[in-house]
C-alpha cells in the first residue's frame, strides 16, 4: 500500500518538472524526493518519470495514474476541511470576516452581545478587504458588499443598504468651508480611492463627479480614508456609519442618490448546518436591521452616533 506523503511528493514533481524543485517547494531534502518516489515507484511496480538533465517527464503510467492521484488529494483537502470544521465544531467556533471599518464598528459589538446568551461560542475575527473563499472554510460568517454574491453555495441573507457622501474635518472646513452638493465640488481637494475598492457602482459615479485636478491623494480603503479626512487632507467620501461616529468630520451633505453599497450576511452551505452558526445569522441580521437609520444616513450624525451605541 502506497503511502498519501509519497503521492503527494509525485503532485509536486508533476507540476514543478524535477525532484530538485519540488523538494524546495515541500521543503524537503532532495534525496529524500528521490528516495520516496522510488518506494512509491515499487509500490505501484511502475516506473513513474524519466528522469534527464533537464528535469523529469511522466511516463505513460505515471500520466495514467495522474488524474487518479489528483482526485486522492481532492479527497485528502476535503477531509482536512471537514477535521477543521468538525474541530471548530467541538471547540464552540465561528470564524468571521468583514472588512475592517465593519469589523471594528459592528462585529465586535455583535459578538460581544451573542456570547451574553451564547457563552461557549469563540469567534475567529479576520479582516480583509478581499473576499474568502467560504466554501474552502476560509471563514463561516462573512459581512459582504456587493450588487451580485458570486457561488452558489452560499446562504445569504440581505442587509439594509449602507448609503455614503462626502465628509469633511473641521479644520478643514474652518480654511476652506465646505461643498454643498456634489456638484459644488470642483475647487476643493478630494481624497479618491484607489485599488480594488474602486470596482464598486457608486465609487465610479462618485468619481465621475471629481475634476482629476482637485485630487490631491488616494487611499485604498475606507479606515485609510477616514485618517486622511480626519488629518484635513482633503474632503472625500466614506459609509454615513463611519463618517457618521467622527465628532470631528461633518458631513458636507445628505447622501446623494445612487451612493449606496448593497450588503449582505453571508455562509456557507456547510457553515450553516451548524446551529450556533445559524443562531448568529439570525442574531446579526435582526441587530443590522435596527441599525437602518444609521446604515442609510437617514438620521443625523448625534442620532446616527446613539443608534449604534446600542448595540
Amino acid at each position: 500500500m502506497f503511502d498519501w506523503n509519497d503521492l503527494r511528493i509525485f503532485l509536486t514533481i508533476a507540476r514543478t518538472g524535477s525532484a530538485l524543485a519540488a523538494a524546495r517547494e515541500l521543503n524537503l531534502n532532495q534525496t529524500t524526493v528521490t528516495r520516496r518516489i522510488d518506494t512509491l515507484e515499487h509500490a505501484l511496480g511502475n516506473s513513474l518519470f524519466l528522469r534527464g538533465a533537464r528535469g523529469s517527464n511522466l511516463t505513460e503510467y505515471g500520466e495514467a495514474i495522474l488524474p487518479h492521484a489528483e482526485a486522492v488529494e481532492r479527497a485528502a483537502l476535503l477531509l482536512d476541511s471537514a477535521a477543521n470544521r468538525l474541530h471548530r465544531d467541538q471547540g464552540g467556533e465561528i470564524r468571521i470576516t468583514a472588512p475592517e471599518a465593519i469589523m471594528t464598528l459592528f462585529v465586535g459589538p455583535l459578538t460581544l452581545r451573542f456570547r451574553e446568551s451564547h457563552p461557549g461560542v469563540r469567534f475567529d475575527y479576520i479582516s480583509a478587504e478581499n473576499r474568502l473563499d467560504m466554501a474552502k472554510g476560509d471563514a463561516d460568517v462573512a459581512f459582504r458588499a456587493g450588487g451580485v454574491l458570486d457561488g452558489d453555495t452560499l446562504v445569504c441573507q440581505a442587509l439594509p443598504d449602507i448609503h455614503w457622501t462626502v465628509y469633511v474635518s473641521g479644520s478643514l472646513a474652518q480654511r476652506r468651508g465646505m461643498p454643498k452638493g456634489v456638484d459644488a465640488m470642483a475647487g476643493f481637494p478630494i481624497v479618491s480611492y484607489s485599488g480594488s475598492i474602486t470596482t464598486m457602482q457608486h465609487l465610479r459615479l462618485f468619481m465621475a463627479k471629481v475634476q482629476p485636478c482637485d485630487i490631491v491623494g488616494s487611499s485604498n480603503n475606507v479606515p485609510n480614508m477616514l485618517g486622511m479626512i480626519r488629518a484635513g487632507v482633503g474632503i472625500g467620501i466614506l459609509p454615513c456609519v463611519v463618517g457618521d461616529m467622527q465628532p470631528d468630520l461633518s458631513r458636507c451633505f445628505p447622501p446623494p442618490e445612487g451612493l449606496s453599497t448593497p450588503w449582505w450576511l453571508v455562509a456557507s452551505r456547510e457553515a450553516n448546518e451548524l446551529k450556533r452558526v445559524r443562531e448568529f445569522m439570525a442574531f446579526a441580521a435582526d441587530q443590522m436591521r435596527r441599525m437602518r437609520g444609521a446604515l442609510t444616513g437617514t438620521l443625523d450624525q448625534s442620532g446616527a452616533r446613539a443608534l449604534i451605541q446600542t448595540l
